[in-house]
């Protein structure tokens, strides 16, 4: 497990470098990309780890701010306690882009829904029922784009809001998302 995780970081930060070489990518107004992973997660207000499935589509708007829509599909959780019965979220909003050849540094705010449901065992006196809940996530990312087609990409997210239906929940989660995005550019 110790050499896996050696590899990884060599990886992770060797990459880049040999990379850098290659010609640069031109990350302006009209590029869109799009990303699609597996994304764990650790509640704040109680013991619960979800993960998720992420996808997420992203468009150039100006050289330096984009639109970002996202969705969060619930997969279900790493612990013991299951609290919801799912949690899926749609966010979309506006991303702040600090540029520097293929390097890509990004702030986002998105509000958006979360859609969920109680685990019948957390409130066993009443039915549970879908619960639509406004949500916002802070966000900070970062790219770096290999060619004009594919891009690495991780980012971490702060997801605040509260189920209110049947009992109250706190929604609030650190979420992770890393892996390998496509890109292409609409104009020439």
């Amino acid at each position: 497990m110790e050499k896996k995780k050696i590899v990884f970081w060599i990886c992770l930060f060797v990459l880049p470098i040999c990379l850098s070489a290659q010609d640069n990518i031109l990350i302006r107004k009209g590029l869109l990309s799009g990303r699609l992973t597996i994304a764990p997660s650790k509640m704040l207000d109680n013991n619960s780890s979800p993960f998720y499935a992420h996808a997420s589509i992203e468009a150039f708007l100006q050289d330096r701010v984009s639109f970002i829509g996202e969705g969060f599909y619930y997969l279900g959780e790493n612990s013991e306690s299951k609290t919801f019965d799912y949690n899926h979220n749609l966010l979309f909003g506006l991303a702040w882009h600090f540029t520097r050849k293929n390097n890509d540094l990004f702030f986002a705010l998105q509000p958006g829904l979360s859609f969920t449901r109680l685990n019948e065992a957390e409130s066993v006196l009443m039915k549970t029922h879908l619960g639509v809940n406004p949500v916002i996530s802070p966000t900070i990312g970062y790219n770096f784009y290999l060619s004009k087609y594919f891009h690495f990409f991780v980012q971490t997210r702060f997801i605040v809001g509260a189920h209110k239906y049947d009992v109250y929940r706190s929604l609030n989660e650190f979420r992770f998302s890393a892996g390998l995005g496509f890109n292409i550019n609409t104009l020439k």
